[in-house]
């Protein structure tokens, strides 16, 4: 205890801070990569954008954060950061499968969800297999009808899991 305090103290007079609420219990996922390029006169301008899934073991929360960056470290943890910030709690206990079958429409994304019989496991293509994981639900079929951008897949399984649980995500 006391070689932790002079341990805090010493960071603090060099200027650096110890994380106190460590995130160690945070799942993450980098669904998306970006390299956008502007061509000015001077030559290419590289900038980064990361669409990332954050997941809360301790309490099943569930974030995504969509964030740009002109490094690619920066970009990331902006996206990080912001999305820790976005966590919320659909489904508190596991859940073998959703409760009922929904179709969500999202710009030019359609998602068709349907609950499935136990055993039949994760039937999802895209992003939506790592959602279903990330929030732990074992049996359910989702079929991506329209654009599969990412970025708009991973919306519109949010708007989607609103719908079911009547809660509301920070867009």
């Amino acid at each position: 205890m006391e070689t932790e305090k002079k341990y805090n103290n010493s960071l603090k007079s060099k200027g650096m801070r110890r994380n106190v609420s460590s995130h160690y219990h945070l799942q993450k996922a980098i669904l998306r990569v970006n390299r956008p390029v502007k061509v000015t006169k001077g030559g290419r301008r590289f900038s980064f954008t990361y669409l990332v899934l954050v997941k809360d073991e301790n309490t099943k929360a569930i974030a995504y954060a969509h964030e740009k960056g002109k490094e690619s470290i920066i970009a990331l943890q902006k996206a990080y950061k912001i999305a820790q910030k976005k966590l919320i709690t659909y489904f508190p206990i596991s859940r073998r499968t959703i409760p009922r079958q929904i179709l969500v429409k999202g710009g030019a994304t359609k998602i068709f969800l349907k609950p499935s019989s136990p055993g039949s496991g994760i039937k999802a293509g895209g992003i939506l297999n790592t959602l279903f994981k990330y929030l732990e639900i074992k049996d359910v079929s989702a079929k991506i009808i329209g654009s599969r951008n990412k970025l708009n897949v991973i919306r519109v399984a949010f708007l989607a899991l609103d719908k079911l649980t009547g809660k509301k995500y920070d867009y």
